[in-house]
């Protein structure tokens, strides 16, 4: 056997490209969970076929075809383990279409049949993908997993600061303790007890964290070695799966990536002591209340092929800037009752008094004249790519967008 990944020649059964053995099965059958074994190869397809098979891919498939023995030496491919990446998660089944209308959802047959039949616009992976392969940003991955070791690593830090925290403000009860000892003890271990179950409760919530985290780092990891693999080895089947599946990887990571950052909060701890507590140094008890502010963290958003998911926490800040104003044509003040977000950055604004739609850009300047309604429109919203859509009293009016 030669050295490195491939074939022996005149053998099926060798290493592949990831580890394990190539399958001598129709790949057909593998679709339907069947385990027949291939006898011929369909060269221009790179499909592996039993005999029963053959006669069903030479009739329906289009284009001409041709057939080799599946043993015959001078035809063989490498193989390369998907690692599951080609199969359905919730039924272990292969991923045959890609659904448009639920975000590019990947799904087999069953999946098809149980969640997708109502869906105008889903495609089989095979046809809607080009066999050449999209390259990986490898810039992008390396800014995610350096991102998930930097949460992990955050999480720790976070950790060790809580313990210092109730440290610093246990000393602080120590050093007013002098007063009046029994009080500030007996202060003292009700505080403790307190930052004990706050630390606790947030060591719990960050290494949960940390564990996802460093989830979304080992499973890029691992999609970054396959996905090599099937550059380097794989077949135009392959690749177009892989394609599908990239895109699907990247974008589960930061959503899990911004769903830890939005939910991020630093807990600052303080002492609020009593007023009184000097004049009232001779009562029966001492009034310390621990008191947790949250701050919500700062992480930098996440910058991925052209996409900017900002994961920054939301400040509010009042800031009053008119910038629809009543212009030629118009009959009432502005009354703004809909807005929303189009691809590229501008924003879409219903006047709903006068019964116009504004397109504004990223500076919220007017983009062009406005469209006016022959009736009140009430609210509007994006959908796909080009297409608005906004809801008048009877009715709902589809626009196409020229971006």
């Amino acid at each position: 056997m030669a050295s490195g990944f491939g074939y022996s020649r005149g053998s099926v059964a060798v290493d592949d490209a990831v580890g394990g053995k190539v399958r001598n099965t129709c790949v057909p059958c593998e679709r339907d969970q069947k385990t027949t074994t291939a006898s011929l190869m369909c060269t221009v397809c790179d499909e592996r076929l039993c005999h029963e098979c053959s006669k069903h891919h030479q009739k329906y498939a289009p284009g001409k075809h041709v057939f080799v023995d599946i043993n015959d030496s001078d035809y063989v491919k490498t193989h390369v383990d998907m690692k599951g990446y080609d199969r359905c998660k919730d039924h272990s089944r292969g991923l045959v279409y890609v659904c448009q209308d639920h975000k590019k959802a990947l799904c087999c047959d069953e999946c098809l049949f149980n969640n997708h039949r109502k869906c105008d616009r889903v495609e089989k992976i095979l046809e809607s993908t080009s066999g050449q392969l999209i390259a990986l940003n490898e810039t992008e991955v390396r800014r995610i997993v350096s991102e998930a070791e930097g949460l992990a690593g955050d999480s720790e830090k976070k950790v060790k600061e809580n313990e210092k925290q109730a440290n610093e403000l246990c000393e602080e009860i120590d050093n007013k303790k002098k007063c009046v000892m029994a009080m500030f003890d007996e202060a003292k271990t009700r505080i403790r007890r307190e930052l004990c179950a706050g630390n606790a409760s947030d060591k719990e919530r960050l290494d949960k964290r940390k564990d996802i985290a460093n989830s979304i780092k080992s499973e890029l990891e691992g999609f970054g070695a396959v996905f090599k693999q099937v550059k380097e080895h794989g077949n135009d089947n392959e690749k177009r799966i892989i394609n599908a599946v990239r895109e699907s990887i990247l974008t589960n990571s930061h959503i899990r990536l911004n769903e830890m950052k939005h939910t991020d909060y630093t807990a600052s701890r303080s002492l609020e002591w009593d007023q009184h507590v000097i004049s009232f140094l001779n009562t029966n008890s001492l009034k310390v209340e621990l008191k947790v502010a949250h701050r919500p963290g700062q992480s930098p958003g996440v910058q991925a092929s052209g996409r900017v998911v900002d994961t920054r926490s939301l400040v509010l800040k009042q800031e009053r800037k008119t910038v629809l104003k009543k212009e030629k044509g118009d009959k009432r003040k502005t009354w703004v009752t809909g807005l929303t977000f189009l691809p590229d950055g501008r924003i879409a604004a219903i006047d709903r008094d006068n019964t116009k739609c504004v397109i504004l850009d990223a500076g919220l300047q007017r983009s062009g004249p406005p469209y006016r309604f022959n009736e009140m429109p009430r609210d509007v919203t994006c959908y796909g790519d080009t297409n608005i859509a906004v809801a008048l009293g009877y009715g709902i009016f589809l626009f196409i967008l020229f971006l």
